[in-house]
């Protein structure tokens, strides 16, 4: 499609959302070990695609030949999220 026939594209903004995450480890543990285990807090910078009642979807990447198109989506729950920013650029 020619550049003058695109349509334009939406803004996304980009965000860092800081967050608490699962994990699984295979090593033997302590009942003591288990109760002080906490979610790994992670910071995780995408454009934000949308939000709905679940979570936040991210994508890494914005295609520059399509208006709608994107990669790499990332689901976060809402439940695991402790912050979301909005980074200027």
């Amino acid at each position: 499609m020619e550049l003058s026939k695109r349509k334009p594209r939406k803004i996304y903004k980009v965000v860092c959302v800081s967050w608490g995450d699962a994990f699984i480890e295979t090593d033997d543990f302590t009942l003591e070990e288990a109760i002080k285990t906490q979610p790994i807090y992670r910071k995780t910078v995408g454009f934000l695609i949308c939000k709905n009642q679940y979570g936040y979807v991210l994508a890494t990447d914005l295609y520059e030949k399509e208006s709608d198109g994107m990669s790499a989506k990332m689901f976060i729950p809402k439940g695991m999220i402790t912050e979301v920013k909005t980074l200027t650029y």
